[in-house]
């Protein structure tokens, strides 16, 4: 019975070999690179602590931000397209005229974010948790909001069409045309 439970776990391991790990972490050369130039295209940023740094009008096209400390820091106009940002947490940060093409934001926290006049077309925000966000003047088309929460949100004057909404929480964020 022994036997049984050493060769289960000695051929479960021996399947692992070679592949690689799913915890990614940041290069810290990326990191010194963003700082310095705030050009960092497809950068691996993964889990890396920004907070409250200024990234405004940074080129941050493709980069891997999964599960980044992000809060507070500014990204006024930083163009954050096809960037990954899932489990990112961007509480209180300024992405006030951003640019998020097909960004993938998934079970992100935004809560307190001022995303006001981004461009959002194909965003992914699956999940994610927009408490009292500023999202005025901001435009979400084809974007994925299943599951999003927008609990007192602003959504004033935002461009909301071909969004996916299963599950989103709209009731108290406030929605005008």
């Amino acid at each position: 019975m022994h036997w049984r439970a050493v060769v289960i776990v000695g051929v479960g391991l021996a399947g692992l070999a070679g592949r690689p790990l799913l915890a990614q972490a940041a290069d810290p050369a990326d990191i010194q690179k963003l700082k310095q130039t705030r050009v960092c295209p497809g950068c691996q940023l993964a889990g890396a602590d920004l907070r409250g740094f200024n990234l405004s009008r940074a080129n941050l096209q493709g980069a891997n931000l999964q599960n980044a400390q992000l809060g507070s820091a500014g990204f006024n106009r930083t163009d954050l397209s096809r960037a990954n940002l899932q489990g990112a947490n961007l509480a209180g940060a300024d992405l006030s005229g951003a640019f998020l093409f097909k960004a993938d934001l998934q079970g992100a926290l935004l809560q307190g974010t001022n995303l006001s006049q981004t461009s959002m077309l194909g965003v992914n925000l699956t999940g994610a948790d927009l408490t009292g966000a500023n999202l005025a003047q901001s435009v979400l088309v084809n974007a994925n909001l299943t599951n999003a929460n927008f609990t007192n949100a602003q959504l004033i004057g935002t461009y909301m069409v071909q969004n996916q909404m299963q599950g989103a929480r709209l009731p108290d964020g406030i929605l005008q045309p």
